[in-house]
């Protein structure tokens, strides 16, 4: 290249972990002399991180490598990462010959690329903003401008509608804890992606806190694909409450924000939870219960019942009415009947949640669910996504606290 420095740019689509390490590959290329730009026709080295969580997802994905390559520059090279290589290689390779690695490969860059450093997953601090998605960017400054009004950052509703949206800020530190899972469930291929969980060393945790803390950071999120399996790989005695308490127990630390607690955990930890909660640091509280029917929690691999966990969302919101309540649903698996149905919009009815992200059931590679028979009609999926919904809203514009 004439001596001149390279220049490289990233996409990442997807969760808040392939964010985190979208913004991680970032600083690596900058260690490693590149020059980070967002416009990939001029780059020497693109860095597509895709998601496959969902169809709509992996589409999303396909869409970006497709329209990278149509604007490639001559010499350039397109590097394919994340969770479409592992979850739908043969749709990948149809569109994309070039290099690519799972979420577990991180290791392999080096080796495709011999000038760069290993990634370090252990760099702690905020999403880079050039990660965010446009939509995720327009959240992102609605988010901000709301915090620095405090006029109207005091109306009850915005607080509910913007809190339990925590990683859109710059002033908080993402620290990922575990990669993988410990879950059985029927409909989810990140599993194939991922693998089982990996977890951090407690005393890499501790040091990341530390460094974080001495660049000014207070708020923290702690980051995996299932946070509630820490320590499910580790021969001490350790798992997630350990790691909640080496934040919680610090006094520098202002706020702890979590991903999801897997319900099953949430249930039978009730009273650490709830210790948890009373400590003041924690504003959100992410539990998806994905069905109101145990009939089709069964069906989903998913190990507790609906009424445990309407019950223990319940207790928190009646003893801690300020901390906010977020919830993922799934509607449309395979066999749910209206009746099942009914169940979970009893659910949502009776949870009053302040946060609801629903989705309409998608067949994934290789999952148990895309082999079960009596699949929902589109329309139907459809339908009963935007029922959910409006009762989600219902009870959020017309209820109070």
């Amino acid at each position: 290249m004439g001596g001149t420095q390279r220049t490289a740019c990233i996409f990442s689509t997807g969760c808040l972990s392939n964010l985190l390490e979208g913004t991680q590959l970032e600083q690596v290329l900058e260690k490693s002399g590149y020059s980070l730009t967002t416009q990939s026709k001029t780059a020497d080295l693109i860095i597509l991180n895709t998601c496959a969580f969902n169809q709509a997802k992996e589409d999303e994905a396909v869409k970006l490598i497709e329209k990278t390559a149509t604007g490639l520059r001559n010499g350039g090279r397109i590097v394919v990462c994340g969770c479409l290589p592992k979850i739908n290689r043969d749709r990948l390779r149809s569109i994309h010959g070039g290099i690519t690695f799972g979420p577990r490969d991180m290791d392999d860059l080096p080796r495709f690329l011999a000038d760069l450093l290993p990634v370090n997953n252990s760099v702690p601090g905020p999403i880079s903003y050039t990660q965010y998605s446009s939509l995720k960017k327009t959240i992102f400054h609605t988010k901000r401008l709301v915090d620095t009004l405090p006029g109207l950052n005091r109306l009850p509703l915005i607080r509910r509608l913007t809190t339990p949206l925590f990683n859109y800020s710059a002033d908080v530190c993402c620290i990922k804890i575990a990669t993988g899972c410990t879950g059985l469930c029927t409909y989810c291929a990140i599993k194939f992606a991922k693998g089982r969980c990996v977890s951090r060393p407690l005393m890499e945790i501790e040091d990341n806190k530390r460094l974080a803390i001495e660049q000014g950071y207070s708020k923290f999120i702690l980051v995996g694909d299932e946070i509630t399996a820490y320590g499910s790989d580790l021969s001490a005695n350790t798992d997630i409450i350990d790691v909640i308490s080496l934040f919680l127990e610090d006094d520098r630390v202002e706020t702890l924000y979590l991903e999801s607690f897997e319900p099953g955990f949430m249930i039978t930890h009730r009273i650490q939870v709830m210790d948890i909660l009373d400590r003041g640091k924690t504003p959100v509280f992410c539990s998806s219960v994905q069905s109101g029917s145990d009939r089709i929690l069964k069906l989903m691999g998913r190990r507790y019942e609906a009424t445990d966990y309407l019950n223990g969302m319940i207790e928190i919101k009646r003893q801690f009415p300020l901390v906010y309540l977020r919830n993922e649903m799934i509607v449309g698996f395979p066999d749910e009947t209206d009746d099942d149905y009914q169940k979970s919009l009893h659910l949502v009815d009776n949870l009053r949640a302040d946060f609801i992200n629903v989705y309409e059931y998608e067949d994934r590679p290789h999952t148990k669910a895309s082999r079960m028979p009596d699949k929902i009609p589109a329309e139907i999926k459809k339908r009963r996504r935007k029922k959910l919904l409006r009762q989600h809203y219902k009870n959020l514009f017309l209820r109070k606290r």
